[in-house]
Order: structure tokens, then C-alpha cells, then sequence
């Protein structure tokens, strides 16, 4: 009798035990599972955000090509020339040739194959040419039979009439007078010759 009661406890034990254990497994094996479908979850988030590179890939985003800057027909044309022989550079202000209206950076140099594109805006296009010569725009103010005349030197040095002016020299000071010496005043650019003539005046 006494041995039939220990096989019972040890039976019953067995079987707790293997309750328990089986308990355990389950429960551990549950948890496996819900941490994978959380990871699947996050993974599956990862994949389906925007910013992802797998992402763009799928949606193969095409990139926004800007338009290149053309001419407007409003545009200023600056032709900048600069004269070796004198060392002086000469600006000119003009407007844009019509054919040049609309042209980009690339055609208008194919245009103006002789120079240099320097500046290019919508509205103000700068090109750019060095020239071996003077710029032409030397003069000399000298008093002749009591009258200012003025003088434009030639790259080879002489000197040839560009104009008769009806400013007496009986009207001038005495530091115009000093300035203006035997040998003549020399005078760089056209706007430096027209304000010293207005001075004179």
C-alpha cells in the first residue's frame, strides 16, 4: 500500500512538472512570436517611409531641370574693349541686337565667336575684346588765335584737328590758362573732354 502511495506522488509530481514545463514553452514561444511581428512591423514601416532610399528607388522621382537664362529684349549690351598700346578700357552702351533676343549664355557666344562672354544677366549681357591699338579717345586742348581748339592724338603720336570750339581764351583763369601750357592739355575719354569744356564754358 505504502508503495502504490509513492508512485501516485511520483506520477502526479511528473505530470505537474511536465505542466509547468510545457506552461513555460508556451509562454516563451508566445512572446517569440509577438517580438517578430513587432520587428516585421517596424521593418515594414521602415520600408514605406518616404525619406527611405528604397523608397525613392521604387518611385524613381525624376529631378526638376531649371531653364537656362536667356536674353530678354529689354537687355542692355555693354561691349567692354580693352586697348593694349594705351592700357585704357573703353565701355559702350548699346541695346541688344534683335537676333540676340532670347539666345542663352552658349549661343551668344557662338554668335560672337571674337569675344569673351563676361557677364550675363537676363537684362545687361557683357562682352569682352583686347585690341593692340589705342582707344582713340587721347585729345589735347591747346589756345590757337585766342580760341580752344581741340586735338585728337593718333595712335602714332601726331596730332589731327577734331574740333573748333567758340570758347575765348580771354575768358579762362589763370590756373586754366597755366593748364592749358604751350604744348597743349592732355585729355583722356570723351566725358573727361566734355566736362572740361563745360568748366571752360
Amino acid at each position: 500500500m505504502k508503495k502504490i502511495y509513492i508512485i501516485s506522488i511520483i506520477i502526479i509530481s511528473i505530470f505537474i512538472i511536465s505542466v509547468v514545463i510545457t506552461l513555460n514553452f508556451t509562454k516563451s514561444e508566445n512572446e517569440n512570436n509577438k517580438q517578430e511581428e513587432i520587428t516585421n512591423t517596424q521593418i515594414s514601416e521602415i520600408i514605406e517611409d518616404e525619406c527611405t532610399e528604397e523608397y525613392l528607388q521604387e518611385k524613381e522621382i525624376t529631378p526638376v531641370v531649371s531653364e537656362p537664362e536667356k536674353i530678354s529684349i529689354n537687355a542692355q549690351l555693354i561691349l567692354k574693349k580693352y586697348f593694349s598700346q594705351c592700357d585704357h578700357t573703353i565701355n559702350e552702351y548699346t541695346e541688344i541686337p534683335e537676333e540676340c533676343v532670347n539666345m542663352t549664355k552658349e549661343e551668344l557666344q557662338e554668335q560672337y565667336p571674337d569675344w569673351e562672354v563676361i557677364g550675363f544677366e537676363p537684362n545687361k549681357v557683357t562682352l569682352y575684346k583686347e585690341f593692340d591699338d589705342t582707344c582713340g579717345e587721347h585729345f589735347k586742348l591747346k589756345i590757337e588765335d585766342g580760341k580752344i581748339n581741340i586735338y585728337l592724338i593718333n595712335k602714332d603720336g601726331t596730332e589731327s584737328l577734331y574740333e573748333k570750339t567758340n570758347i575765348s581764351s580771354e575768358y579762362l583763369t589763370e590756373t586754366d590758362l597755366i593748364n592749358i601750357n604751350e604744348e597743349g592739355l592732355e585729355i583722356y575719354g570723351k566725358e573727361e573732354l566734355n566736362k572740361t569744356i563745360e568748366d571752360f564754358e
